[in-house]
């Protein structure tokens, strides 16, 4: 999974490490590597990102309060976007009637109410790791005995079934691939994501389970997958911690 350097900007210093803290909590528990940066003054995270100092990363993510002296966070968010157009800007704000202003101006990711601080983050934080992080990793496999190069997203693979001396990728969208790879070389490709294997002769992704039973495993298309009884506790303890990952199971201090 990919490292994330995000810096957080609030003038009032107890909400700025509220956030701050936060932001990484959830990055960590989601065995995402995150570096936080924090910020008391507009105008100096505006200085470090248009003359950054030797040396510092540049910020992945953003996170911006509205009402701030001397410059405020839409203007702040303008700014960015003018020097740093591909970092990602999420709004902590209790200006809710700002909301539209900051849609138009600056386009951040998201928008997080204060009064409703815990949930809005975690929301939006799971859209950001999905979004940003998952759906942009992918393999390259040659299929048709090597004679054909193809880029497939890892997200979009629901399971791969081994037959010997070929192995089929079944994908989200209904396609089945067939690859002359053998099974470990495809787990060796796919170690990285949100992919396992519970059989000898399964590779199935966490993202389409919907359900792990004592004997087999149900995938949101329908099929059914075998589960060595080994491994069944590894499945069931990393499928929890994709659900955390995701935001189907909350995240609690």
């Amino acid at each position: 999974m990919e490292k994330v350097n995000f810096a957080v900007c609030d003038d009032d210093e107890i909400v700025c490490d509220a956030v701050c803290s936060r932001v990484y909590n959830i990055f960590k528990r989601c065995g995402i590597e995150a570096r936080g940066t924090k910020y008391l003054s507009s105008v100096k995270l505006y200085n470090s990102i248009v003359h950054p100092p030797e040396g510092m990363p540049k910020y992945n993510l953003i996170c911006l309060d509205i009402d701030m002296p001397k410059l405020d966070g839409i203007a702040l968010g303008k700014a960015i976007r003018e020097n740093s157009a591909d970092t990602d800007i999420i709004f902590v704000s209790n200006r809710e009637d700002k909301v539209f202003d900051s849609l138009l101006n600056v386009r951040p990711f998201g928008f997080v109410r204060k009064n409703n601080f815990s949930s809005d983050l975690i929301d939006t934080l799971r859209s950001y790791i999905i979004s940003k992080i998952d759906s942009n990793n992918y393999i390259v496999i040659k299929t048709d005995n090597n004679s054909v190069t193809r880029k497939l997203r890892a997200i979009d693979i629901v399971c791969i079934e081994g037959q010997r001396a070929h192995q089929i990728i079944y994908m989200a969208d209904g396609e089945e691939i067939d690859v002359r790879m053998t099974l470990d070389e495809l787990e060796d490709k796919l170690k990285s994501y949100d992919i396992v294997r519970t059989h000898k002769g399964f590779l199935v992704n966490y993202k389409y389970i919907q359900r792990i039973d004592a004997k087999e495993i149900t995938l949101s298309n329908g099929r059914a997958v075998g589960i060595s009884r080994n491994k069944i506790q590894e499945v069931k303890a990393q499928y929890l911690k994709y659900l955390r990952k995701t935001g189907a199971v909350l995240f609690t201090d």
